[in-house]
Formats: structure tokens, C-alpha cells, sequence
């Protein structure tokens, strides 16, 4: 059969895809089918009895059954007297089981697809957690959002198509065992019959598996564009362009659709011609039977349910295998975007760091990215609750030298100490614990204050008490308790009810609140008024001596109380001192600060 080969050839992948997330469960879906069908076909049995009784028979024997017939033999063996009152009660308990076995089946193939959609999202969210930030900034964003949300209920769906069309092939071949067993030659003939019905679907499977690449294809582009327009909202108002922008997005809409109508007509296609195809067949085959063979349709009343069931069976196989083909790109979608999720994966060390108590050391290390030298030699000491400040013109290398301190970056050569310890050897996420990162945009989550700051802790006593005393630390308890529902007042997408300023003391008083070690300030203050500016600095100054506060600036005003200034040029650390001492030995280092001196006045 075409269905066979192409199920046998193409699907074993997708059998393999399943059986990583639900083990053996799968086995027990298909055991419980074969329960079900067995437990039909029992009672099907009894119908030949049931009309040799309606005919004015006497005596029920197991002519007419074939090989089944041994089953009314074992009856009467038992003692077992085979009127219409027992026919039905067989036939009664038969169906009565399968309903019960049906129940149970359906009921555990409902759990199990909970089970694998549960899994699989937290087999993804874990492989993502641990994926490296230098593969991350070269994905595509639109597709890891499409992975995690579109295409994960795409492949749910074809957990459903597929477990329904390896189900349907149990019941077909559970029937043509008791309709061989029955009648072998009628069986051949209804057998040729189905091969005649696989002819009529193998052009759907092929279109419908090429629309399912394609909506796919077309759902990571949509995804990629929608973070686009919500990123880029305010520009696309203020310049008069998101109007041009949906129309792009537009498109693409109309093309998943397209495609998806497609799909949905092959699909109603398959419904339509099912059943008439199916009586087809089988009238066909009587007439063979009857009038060529010269039988007895008495004789294959029986056989002629089970070629129903077995048929019916059949094209229900092929129209959830065709439903499978319309998501099946999902599937190599999410396996795909799983493998580079795993190979992506971070590199961890093993030792745990458990408090910071020294300081963190670069030896003569390098950073290259895609072949590309960025970081060259950077030797440098920073010793723990001192404050060194990166400077350089843009593109000097001052963020991804931060981005190597903190772990975010792996060295292409060299090494980074915290604690005399190579950063290599530690478990990333113990050492990341402690540090706390303030950037421009402050990170802000559409969420309440409280949670903003406490990064969702249990609203305790003790923890509010913690989270008033940050906000006093970074200035801004005040303004948080004049809001109607102060801590629980919502802050909107990206802290839209938010100024810039307040937006980086909440910033600052989440990384207080989780008590990090090392904070991190990559040019916090550049987007910032001078008032904001000046405040938030004297807030910085007061952590200084408390915290190792690493600070990289565009403002040299901001970092004149620095312990250390760092100036990178091309990669390279050009000089290091305090600020008179760069102003007084580094004549790029004074023309940069007179620059800057000369803008502000």
C-alpha cells in the first residue's frame, strides 16, 4: 500500500519523536486499541448465530464462522446452549467491555497527549534556559516564539492525527484477522479493494505535506515580524510607517491562511468521498462474491461487518494521517530547533560559588566572534566592592568585555578568575546569582511593582519589609508610596506609566533586593536628563564601597569617583587609573573629558 510505504518510510522519525517524551506509554495507547478491537470483533461474531436463530435454526454451530467457529464450539463444550436469549447476552457483554475498554482508551490517550504537550514545553523552556547567550544573538527570535508557542500546539495536534491513524491500523488489522479467519477469499477481495483507496490519497498526502512546510516557513516569519512591530511600536507611530509595516505583516497573514484553506479542503475532500468510496467498495465486492464466486450471501453477512469496520477503519487511517501530513512540519521544526537548542547549550563547570570574597581576574584573555577578533589581551584585576568603570569611544569593546566578566561570553583564550577560581570550573548560574545588571533600557516586566522588584517572591511580611527598604536605597519609596495602589500598582509594557529615572531605581532596587554582589551599570545613565541623571548618580555613589559596582560609561562626569578607569581602544585596554590620574597621564583620556566639558557648557 502507498500508505504503508510512505507512513513506514517518512513517519518512523515522528514515532521516534514521540517515544523520547512518552516511553512506553505509547504502547499502552496502542494495547488498549488492540483491547478495544478485539473485544468488537467478539462481539460481531455473535451476529451469525443471531440470524441462524432469526432463520428458525435449532441447532447453532459454527458453520458459516470459519476459523471463529471454534469459538461457538468452546461454548457448547461448556455447556453452553446457544439461544436468542444468550446470543444477546454475549453480544450485549461483548459491547458492553468495549465501551468500557473505549472509555479507558480514549481517557489515557487524553492524559498521555497532556502529558507529552506538558513535557515537551518543559524539555524547551529548560534547553532555552540553558542556552548560551552567544548562540542566542544569532537566532532568530521570531522563530524561538514560534517554536514555543504556535508550533508546540501544531505538534500536539499531530500527536493526536498520528496516535489516531497508528490506532486506526490496529482496528484494520484486528478486523482482517477475524475476516480472514472467517472467509479468506472474501478477505482478499476486500483487501484489494482498500489498495484502491490508497490510490485516491497519495496526491493529498504530497500536497498537504508541501502546505505544511509552507505554514510553518510563513509562521517564523510572522512571529520574527510581530516582535519587531511590538519592539519598535513607538518608532513606527511617531514616523507614520506602522501602517506600511502591517501591510508587510498582511501578507504574510494572507499566505498562512492561503495555506491553511488548502489544507482544510484536502481534508474535507477526504471526509466527502469517504463513505460513499467505502459502500462502493463493499457493493462492489458482493457482486463479486454472488455472482462471480458463485457464494452464499448468507455466508458473508458476517464477514461483511468486519470488511465495514475494517474499511471504515481504513479511510479513517488515511484522513488522520493526511491531518498528521497538514502540522508534520512542526515536527521537524521542534525537533530541529530542540537539537540546536542542545548544542547550543552552555558550558557549565561543576563547583558551586558560594559567596563572592575576593575579587575577579583576567589573564591575557581573547574573545572572537565568527572569526572576528573583538577583546585582545585584556589583562585586568577588580577587586571585590571597588568600583571600575569601562571607557571608550563605540566599538571599543567595552559591553562585551563586561559580557566576558559576567559569563555571558566564553573566552577564546585565557582566563577568568573569580575567586582564584577559573570562571570555567563554576557552575555559571551560582556565580550569575550574584551579580546584578542594570542596562540603558531599564528591564521592566508588566507586572506590579512588588513583583517587578521582588522577581515574584511570596508577598510575606518579611519580604515587604525588604522591598520598602530597597526602594528607600534607591530613591524612589516615595514616589512608589503616593500611587493609589503603591506596591501593587501595575507598571504596563516596558514601564510605560514610568519616567526614565524611575524606571532605572527599580532597576537598581530589584538587584538590591536580590542582594547581588557585583552590579553592573552598562551605561544606565546616558538616556537620562542631567536632574535624573545626577540623582541617580549620588544613589550609585552611595553604594559604592558596599558593592563591586562595574560601570560602563559614555558620561565621563558620572565616573569621577570611579577607583579604577578602564579605557579600551580596538579591543584592548589602552590605560587604567583613577580619573586625575588619566586626566594627568593619557592625553586621550583629557581630550575626552575636555570634549564633553565643552558640550556642556
Amino acid at each position: 500500500m502507498i500508505f504503508l510505504k510512505s507512513f513506514i518510510k517518512n513517519r518512523f522519525t515522528a514515532f521516534h519523536f514521540f517515544y523520547r517524551y512518552l516511553g512506553i506509554r505509547v504502547f499502552f495507547v496502542l494495547g488498549l486499541s488492540l483491547l478495544v478491537g478485539f473485544l468488537d470483533g467478539l462481539g460481531l461474531t455473535m451476529f451469525l448465530p443471531l440470524l441462524k436463530i432469526a432463520d428458525g435454526g435449532s441447532d447453532v454451530i459454527g458453520d458459516g464462522l470459519g476459523k471463529l467457529g471454534m469459538l461457538v464450539e468452546w461454548l457448547n463444550d461448556l455447556g453452553i446452549e446457544l439461544t436468542l436469549f444468550t446470543v444477546l447476552c454475549f453480544m450485549l457483554l461483548f459491547f458492553t467491555l468495549k465501551g468500557v475498554a473505549s472509555f479507558y482508551s480514549t481517557y489515557y490517550k487524553v492524559a498521555v497527549r497532556q502529558y507529552f504537550v506538558r513535557e515537551m514545553r518543559l524539555k524547551l523552556l529548560t534547553h532555552l534556559s540553558n542556552y548560551s547567550y552567544k548562540h542566542f544573538v544569532s537566532s532568530d527570535a521570531g522563530r524561538i516564539q514560534n517554536a514555543l508557542t504556535g508550533e508546540v500546539g501544531r505538534v500536539a495536534t499531530a500527536y493526536t492525527n498520528y496516535f489516531g491513524t497508528l490506532q486506526s491500523l490496529v482496528m484494520v488489522m484486528v478486523y482482517m484477522v477475524f475476516a480472514f479467519m472467517v472467509d479468506w477469499r472474501f478477505a482478499l477481495l476486500i483487501c484489494a479493494g482498500g489498495l484502491l483507496t490508497d490510490l485516491v490519497f497519495r496526491r493529498i498526502y504530497t500536497v498537504t505535506k508541501k502546505l505544511s512546510s509552507n505554514v510553518t516557513r510563513l509562521g517564523n516569519t510572522y512571529q520574527r515580524l510581530m516582535i519587531q512591530f511590538v519592539q519598535n511600536f513607538k518608532y513606527l507611530k511617531a514616523t507614520g510607517t506602522s501602517g506600511d509595516y502591517a501591510k508587510k505583516m498582511k501578507f504574510i497573514v494572507k499566505d498562512i491562511e492561503s495555506n491553511n484553506l488548502r489544507m482544510s479542503v484536502l481534508g474535507i475532500r477526504i471526509s466527502a468521498i469517504r463513505e460513499p468510496m467505502l459502500i462502493g467498495i463493499v457493493c462492489m465486492v458482493i457482486m463479486v462474491q454472488v455472482y462471480a464466486l458463485k457464494g452464499s450471501l448468507s455466508a458473508v453477512l458476517v464477514s461483511l461487518l468486519f470488511f465495514y469496520r475494517s474499511l471504515a477503519s481504513l479511510t479513517a487511517m488515511q484522513t488522520n494521517y493526511n491531518n498528521f501530513l497538514s502540522v508534520s512540519a512542526s515536527l521537524d521544526n521542534i525537533s530541529t530547533f530542540e537539537s540546536e537548542l542542545k548544542e547550543g547549550r552552555e558550558a557549565d563547570g561543576i563547583s558551586e560559588l558560594s559567596g563572592f570574597e575576593n575579587g575577579i581576574q583576567l589573564k591575557d584573555i581573547d574573545f572572537s566572534y565568527e572569526d572576528i577578533s573583538v577583546l585582545r589581551s585584556i589583562h585586568l584585576d577588580i577587586r571585590k566592592n571597588t568600583t571600575v568603570a569601562f571607557v571608550g569611544e563605540s566599538g571599543s569593546g567595552k559591553t562585551t568585555l563586561v559580557n566576558v566578566i559576567t559569563g555571558l561570553l566564553p573566552v577564546s583564550r585565557g582566563q577568568v578568575l573569580v575567586d582564584d577560581m577559573p570562571l570555567s570550573e563554576l557552575k555559571l548560574q551560582s556565580y550569575q546569582k550574584h551579580i546584578g545588571y542594570i542596562t540603558q533600557e531599564a528591564v521592566i516586566f508588566n507586572d506590579t511593582i512588588f513583583n517587578n522588584v521582588t522577581f515574584w517572591e511570596e508577598d510575606t511580611p518579611e519580604n515587604r519589609d525588604k522591598f520598602w527598604r530597597v526602594l528607600k536605597q534607591a530613591s524612589i519609596d516615595g514616589f512608589v508610596d503616593q500611587l493609589p495602589e503603591k506596591a501593587d500598582s501595575l507598571l504596563g509594557h516596558g514601564g510605560l506609566n514610568l519616567s526614565g529615572g524611575q524606571r532605572q531605581r527599580i532597576s537598581i532596587a530589584r538587584e538590591l533586593y536580590k542582594e547581588a554582589d557585583i552590579l553592573i551599570l552598562d551605561e544606565a545613565t546616558s538616556a537620562l536628563d542631567s536632574q535624573t541623571e545626577r540623582e541617580i548618580q549620588e544613589n550609585i555613589e552611595l553604594l559604592q564601597g558596599q558593592y563591586t559596582l562595574l560601570i560602563v560609561a559614555h558620561r565621563l562626569s558620572t565616573i569621577k569617583h570611579a577607583d579604577t578607569i578602564v579605557l579600551m581602544e580596538n579591543g584592548t585596554i589602552k590605560a587604567t587609573g583613577d580619573f586625575d590620574q588619566l586626566v594627568a597621564s593619557n592625553s586621550q583620556f583629557k581630550a575626552m573629558v575636555e570634549l564633553q566639558t565643552f558640550e556642556n557648557e
